[in-house]
């Protein structure tokens, strides 16, 4: 048993290392396939609790070009926006903060913005603020919609003290401000634990962030029926959008974006403004182009379609299980399907792995006591129970799981080991008998 046992040891921390190794650094990508199986098997256990997303992202890209010169001008996010409408969507919220040359004519006279924006539902207009020096105009003046159903104490949130990129003017005739970011928020963030504003304060008022007033627009859910709980109303904080969504936050009013959670790109319907420009052509070429995009065409007319600036520059924010850089726009629209989809799932917590890895060494130290046959035995009801228990009991009540690799792997040795070492009956009657006559000196000294 000694022997078989200090093996499994042995290499199973090899396979444990090897396994957080690339959990952490995706380096190699040959556990993503059985990682992402085994979150989506545990998802399907939770059924009651998570659900789909229903929000599309609109990118403006780098493949829109455009329409004059080298600038957008109004008539560029206009058309996008005469797009989007002829879908007939339910909800809309509008990410950029377009700044157009006051030397293009397009720019000078007319309304064409406003023109384009009045005939689509009230709209989610991003807005940056900032947590630093008091206003320098009126237009930095923050004037953003205020949440009244507020428990707690406000003061830790995190300030908002001016505006530094406003939506425009002619889009304001149909929507209301809420800030996509705050620079200069001073917010510290530990490794995997990023975090995005969920709501703010400014002054004694706490307002909603661009993510909370878009799900909020989208489920109908009037502002004064978001509620906001606060320490010490409440043991952990929490904001409410009427019945529909209650999202986890910080003190400082912040909501976790879960890594973790299989949320990335393909979770949610996608369309480039590009892609969007084709649709209504009669050329057969670009039919078969956007064939394979007609789901998310057909999404703009149900979800919360988010319009967003996706060009390259704007592609800043890192997120770990996303192998390249995106733009803020994507972000918010992954933390908008969080909260739709209810998709709270993190990993556990480095000691619960390391519980886990104990499990199955205590499992394997039972297995090898006795015969081949008991080894496989255990080791297969071992990972039965353990794996039964990860996904129906503890995702179930916690929404957290851990990567599969690693426990798998200790499972997959447990049964090598025990085909291809000997048991420990059959090793001792291999081991050479020991002489019980005396050797040396021993045999030549006189009895006494």
């Amino acid at each position: 048993m000694r022997h078989r046992f200090t093996l499994f040891l042995v290499f199973g921390a090899v396979l444990v290392a090897l396994g957080e190794w690339e959990a952490h650094s995706r380096k190699f990508g040959f556990a993503d396939g059985l990682n992402d199986a085994w979150r989506e098997f545990c998802v399907s256990n939770a059924a009651d609790q998570i659900g789909e997303p229903a929000v599309s992202f609109v990118r403006i890209n780098d493949e829109y070009e455009p329409a004059i010169g080298d600038s957008f001008t109004q008539a560029d996010y206009a058309t996008i926006l005469r797009f989007v409408e002829n879908f007939e969507p339910e909800s809309v919220a509008f990410e950029p903060n377009p700044v157009f040359d006051p030397n293009e004519p397009i720019n000078q006279t007319l309304e064409l913005l406003k023109e384009a924006a009045l005939p689509l539902p009230a709209m989610t207009l991003g807005a940056v603020a900032e947590n630093g020096q008091a206003p320098q105009s009126p237009e930095e003046k923050p004037n953003f919609p205020a949440l009244t159903a507020v428990e707690g104490d406000v003061a830790s949130l995190t300030p908002i003290t001016r505006v530094v990129a406003v939506p425009d003017q002619q889009l304001l005739a149909n929507g209301q401000p809420a800030f996509t970011g705050i620079e200069l928020a001073g917010d510290a963030e530990k490794q995997n634990e990023r975090r995005v504003n969920l709501i703010a304060r400014h002054g004694d008022q706490v307002v909603p962030s661009f993510i909370l007033h878009a799900l909020a627009n989208h489920a109908e859910v009037a502002l004064d029926q978001v509620s906001v709980a606060l320490p010490p109303a409440v043991g952990s904080p929490v904001v409410k959008i009427g019945e529909v969504h209650e999202i986890p936050i910080d003190s400082r009013g912040r909501m976790k974006i879960y890594e973790q959670s299989g949320i990335d790109t393909t979770f949610y319907p996608s369309v480039s403004a590009f892609h969007l420009a084709l649709t209504g052509e009669e050329d057969e070429t670009i039919k078969k182009l956007l064939a394979d995009l007609e789901e998310a065409f057909t999404s703009l007319g149900s979800n919360l379609v988010v319009i967003g600036n996706d060009r390259k520059e704007a592609r800043t924010e890192k997120v770990s299980t996303i192998p390249r850089s995106v733009s803020r726009a994507e972000l918010l629209t992954r933390c908008i399907a969080t909260v739709q989809s209810g998709r709270y799932i993190e990993w556990w917590p480095f000691w619960a792995r390391l519980l886990g890895f104990a499990v199955i060494a205590g499992i394997a130290a039972y297995a090898f006591k006795g015969s081949r046959t008991r080894a496989v035995i255990v080791a297969l009801f071992g990972a039965f129970f353990y794996f039964g228990i990860c996904a129906a009991v503890i995702f179930k009540s916690t929404l957290a799981w851990a990567p599969v690799f690693a426990p798998l792997a200790l499972f997959v040795l447990m049964l090598v080991l025990a085909f291809v070492l000997p048991e420990p009956a059959k090793a001792r009657e291999k081991a050479p008998a020991r002489s019980s006559e005396p050797e040396g000196d021993e045999k030549l000294a006189p009895a006494s």
